[in-house]
């Protein structure tokens, strides 16, 4: 009878084991960006902002290859990201839109951080005061950066920082210069 008891127990907590263990990849798994969907379907309108004031909306670069970069001065891997971004621009030129967007931070607190970083006019950077771009690729880590052809198809959504060559490697596959 204890024997019974105690198989019954161990039963029952490895079937626990399973169950949370099931449901945290099928949570983890419904949160992988999805590569392939056509990104910004409604976000191409959405206008952010530069810095000299004037407005930028995103569908100006609707039918453009684009790299584009979330980004906030409180993110501890933002700065290397940028500057990697700015010199990639210089590489790949006007092939390529690569676009650094502030989450949410004031006007002066983005322009300190990026006057600091030296980039200058190499990326084109843009402030989201209402954070509503990073809302729209329902980011959840920092940074973000996805990739868009020419269609608008998201073809890669990178949640967290990325080293150069793959940044790369993508910018390749975006260009289709595999």
């Amino acid at each position: 009878m204890h024997v019974l008891r105690t198989l019954k127990i161990q039963i029952a907590l490895i079937s626990g084991i399973l169950l949370l263990v099931g449901g945290l990849g099928y949570y983890w798994y419904s949160q992988q960006p999805r590569a392939g969907v056509e990104a910004f379907t409604d976000t191409y309108d959405l206008v952010l902002g530069t810095y000299d004031g004037t407005e930028a909306p995103l569908n100006e670069y609707k039918r453009s290859l684009l790299v584009i970069h979330s980004w906030a001065s409180w993110c501890t891997y933002c700065a290397e990201e940028l500057q990697n971004l700015a010199k990639l621009k210089d590489l790949y030129g006007d092939d390529v839109h690569i676009l650094a967007v502030n989450r949410a931070e004031s006007m002066a607190d983005a322009r300190a951080f990026t006057d600091a970083l030296g980039l200058g006019e190499r990326i084109e950077i843009l402030v989201d005061p209402t954070d509503s771009l990073y809302k729209d690729i329902e980011g959840y880590a920092m940074p973000e950066t996805v990739f868009i052809n020419k269609k608008g198809e998201i073809i890669f959504h990178q949640r967290g920082p990325m080293k150069v060559d793959e940044v790369v490697e993508r910018i390749n596959v975006l260009i289709g210069k595999e």
